[in-house]
């Protein structure tokens, strides 16, 4: 597997983040009418961001100098 930056890991952990709220605002409006979909697409963006959050985590444990994960994402997920 290739090698991610710090920049790029940083913008991938927000944006993944804001997906899955965006989803999950979808999800909660009731307006949909398959939620199963966006119940599946969630689950794929779940995986994705609990992947890039322990190499995040990883890095940090490293010394990198990155913002620590609470200031960059709720404790929500």
């Amino acid at each position: 597997m290739p090698g991610i930056d710090n920049r790029t890991l940083l913008v991938s952990l927000q944006a993944t983040y804001e997906c899955i709220n965006r989803y999950e605002t979808l999800l909660d409006s009731e307006t949909l009418k398959d939620p199963e979909t966006i119940d599946e697409i969630l689950m794929l963006y779940y995986e994705g961001f609990n992947v890039l959050k322990a190499v995040y985590q990883e890095q940090l444990d490293k010394g990198e100098a990155l913002p620590s994960l609470q200031q960059i994402i709720p404790a929500k997920l």
